[in-house]
C-alpha cells in the first residue's frame, strides 16, 4: 500500500511539472535529470515524446529481465541486464540534460541574414 501511494505521488509530481505553464519557455536541467527517476520522464518534461517512449520502454524491459533472471537465480545474466540498464539510465540523464539546455533553441537560420564580409585596408 505504501509503495502505491509513493508511486502515485511521483506520478502526480511528474504531471504537475509537465502541466506548469510558467515553464513553457524554459526548462530546468536539474528538474529534467530529477525526472529521469521515472522511465523517460526527463524526455517527456522537455517535450521529446518519441525518445521518452523509447527510453522508457527500454528501461522497463531491461528491469523486467533483470528481475526475472534474479528470481531464476541466473545471476550472470541478471548482472548483464543491470549493466545495460545503468548505461541506458546514464544516456537518459545526459539526453534529458541536453534537451533541457537546448529547449526553445531555434534550429532554422535565415540564410539571407548570414553574410561574410572581407575588407582590405591599405
Amino acid at each position: 500500500m505504501v509503495k502505491n501511494i509513493y508511486l502515485l505521488t511521483k506520478i502526480a509530481v511528474f504531471v504537475g511539472l509537465l502541466a506548469n505553464p510558467a515553464l513553457a519557455s524554459k526548462k530546468s536541467a536539474s528538474t529534467a535529470m530529477l525526472l529521469c527517476v521515472l522511465p523517460g520522464g526527463g524526455q517527456f518534461y522537455t517535450e521529446r515524446y518519441i525518445p521518452g517512449i523509447l527510453l522508457g520502454t527500454g528501461e522497463i524491459t531491461l528491469g523486467y529481465f533483470a528481475v526475472k533472471n534474479h528470481l531464476e537465480k541466473n545471476y550472470s545474466e541478471r548482472n548483464s541486464f543491470l549493466w545495460w540498464e545503468l548505461f541506458l539510465l546514464g544516456y537518459s540523464l545526459a539526453d534529458a540534460y541536453v534537451g533541457a539546455k537546448m529547449y526553445g533553441f531555434d534550429v532554422e537560420t535565415d540564410i539571407d541574414r548570414v553574410s561574410i564580409k572581407y575588407s582590405v585596408k591599405w
